[in-house]
């Protein structure tokens, strides 16, 4: 399963002419039936190796896939321009940033195992220090596997409100220690920290990362929302 890193049928062609912009997005596929014929048989680096394999198998489709701790493998539609610009504006004031500080970041298509078995790929995270501490060195590559201290989410054109508000709340009961959820359509923020509500701003001019992030302003009106309405026109 690991080595093949694909998935064959006898209509792969077919499938490889498949228009994944006329397939309802996300698409949430149950192989806990899967997983459970192998397990004890693979580890957990090589289910997120097996991951990598399938969005690497179908680059260029569309979609990259997510697994959730109940094993289901949920299919995500990949970000239009001004989606990547977003998340490009995000995570480089947060490298910035903790090229100042401690800790340390990761863009989106960087896969997370949470401790509950979901493998998740949010659009920008940071680990403290002590997070960094308990992996192995960068140049060994793997998921990350720590819940990460900060973790966001910027809604799209292809994305839901209610299953990235489920998300959120996954990270949360998981051990993020705050996360944002930026939606650029309705201009809000919603900022999540465990055990309680989240936090719905309107239209902010600017968000920060205090307490968890102290120090940290990201200025999402004019990086994002005013980007994204100019997009739209």
């Amino acid at each position: 399963m690991v080595a093949q890193s694909k998935i064959h049928s006898a209509a792969s062609e077919e499938r490889d002419a498949t228009n994944w912009a006329d397939v309802p997005l996300p698409l949430v596929i149950n192989i806990s039936p899967i997983l459970k014929s192998v397990a004890g048989k693979l580890t957990d680096d090589e289910i997120d190796q097996w991951l990598v394999g399938l969005a690497k198998a179908n680059e260029g489709r569309g979609f990259y896939a997510e697994l959730t701790g109940e094993g289901e493998l949920v299919i995500n539609a990949m970000v239009n321009r001004d989606g990547g610009h977003a998340e490009g504006q995000l995570f480089g004031t947060l490298f910035v940033w903790v090229e100042t500080h401690d800790g340390e970041t990761h863009p989106s298509r960087t896969i997370v195992r949470l401790p509950d078995g979901s493998r998740t790929e949010p659009d920008a995270v940071w680990l403290s220090p002590e997070q960094v501490a308990e992996l192995p060195p960068l140049s060994d590559g793997g998921a990350i596997t720590v819940c990460p201290a900060f973790v966001a989410e910027i809604m799209s054109s292809t994305d839901r409100l209610p299953p990235l508000q489920r998300k959120m709340e996954l990270y949360m009961a998981n051990g993020s220690r705050m996360g944002w959820l930026i939606d650029p359509y309705r201009r809000r923020v919603y900022v999540y920290f465990p055990g309680v509500a989240p936090l719905e701003l309107t239209d902010p001019e600017v968000i920060t990362g205090d307490p968890v992030l102290p120090g940290f302003v990201f200025e999402v009106r004019r990086r994002i929302f005013d980007i994204h309405q100019t997009a739209q026109q």
